[in-house]
């Protein structure tokens, strides 16, 4: 089998996420989520409002503890400034919810997260992939930087570092 090797995202499709996620707050929060903080899906559906420390400048999804950069902050508390003005008494813990949700305790669907990024041109995981991968370009392809900063395993880890020796190789051949 062979194995997938990741692809860095094209400046227009970056540019049309970029203009998308200022449209919608939910889809800004979850563009910030995967292509900053490589979350996957699962984890941003299933985020609770407890992960965020606004104040403290810090991301806790499932215990990773990371810091809360500008872009990411800004986006969570224009969110929870739209979730409290259309869902006041919402007691879900989820930091994203839905109109369906918003008086449970369920996280968003699958189905939801899906319909909200097809607007991109990319999904979730091309956005988490062009993440990791950006970080592999800029610390030299580490893969246990990787693994320790993105929580991946080895074999994952080891795609993004061939990815980017594949990436220096074809550039090496092309300034020759």
């Amino acid at each position: 089998m062979a194995i997938k090797i990741p692809s860095s995202l094209a400046v227009d499709e970056v540019e049309s996420i970029a203009l998308a996620a200022l449209q919608d707050p939910a889809l800004r929060v979850v563009v910030a989520l995967s292509g900053i903080h490589a979350l996957p899906a699962r984890q941003i559906r299933s985020m609770l409002v407890e992960h965020v420390d606004l104040p403290g400048r810090r991301l806790d999804p499932e215990g990773l503890n990371r810091p809360l950069d500008d872009y990411t902050a800004e986006a969570i508390t224009e969110y929870l400034a739209y979730r409290h003005r259309q869902w006041p008494n919402s007691t879900n813990s989820h930091l994203l919810i839905t109109r369906n949700t918003a008086t449970t305790a369920t996280a968003v669907s699958t189905f939801w997260m899906d319909k909200l990024v097809k607007r991109l041109p990319v999904g979730i995981d091309q956005l988490r992939q062009d993440r990791i991968l950006e970080e592999a370009l800029a610390k030299g392809a580490d893969p246990l930087h990787l693994a320790h900063v993105f929580s991946l395993g080895a074999k994952a880890s080891l795609r993004y570092t061939s990815a980017v020796a594949e990436s220096e190789a074809e550039q090496e051949l092309n300034t020759r």
